[in-house]
């Protein structure tokens, strides 16, 4: 591999790609494997991420891709956390809605 004639290794650009489709995946695989407590807002913040990221500033497809990506990243998260909240805080509400 001679980095001299632009040849790519795992380093440095590579290496970032990988860990950032590795950390995409984990969350996707996450939200799949707690599907019942909470996965299902995972997958949908990721998906209204990627939306609304999508229409965003961008020059080309590629860049507007990316954009959307970057929004899937950070709604997966979000979305798991706001369905774990769902999940197991508002049954306790409802329960002190209904006590009252």
């Amino acid at each position: 591999m001679d980095r001299s004639r632009g040849e790519a290794g795992v380093g440095g650009e590579g290496l970032k790609w990988m860990l950032n489709f590795a950390a995409f995946a984990g969350m996707v695989a996450l939200c799949v494997v707690l599907f019942d407590v909470g996965g299902a807002g995972g997958l949908i913040g990721g998906a209204i991420g990627f939306v609304l990221r999508l229409g965003g500033r961008g020059l080309d497809l590629g860049e507007r891709l990316g954009n959307a990506y970057a929004g899937a990243l950070m709604g997966l998260p979000l979305g798991l956390l706001g369905g774990a909240l769902y999940h197991y805080v508002w049954p306790q509400i409802a329960s002190a809605i209904a006590s009252t």
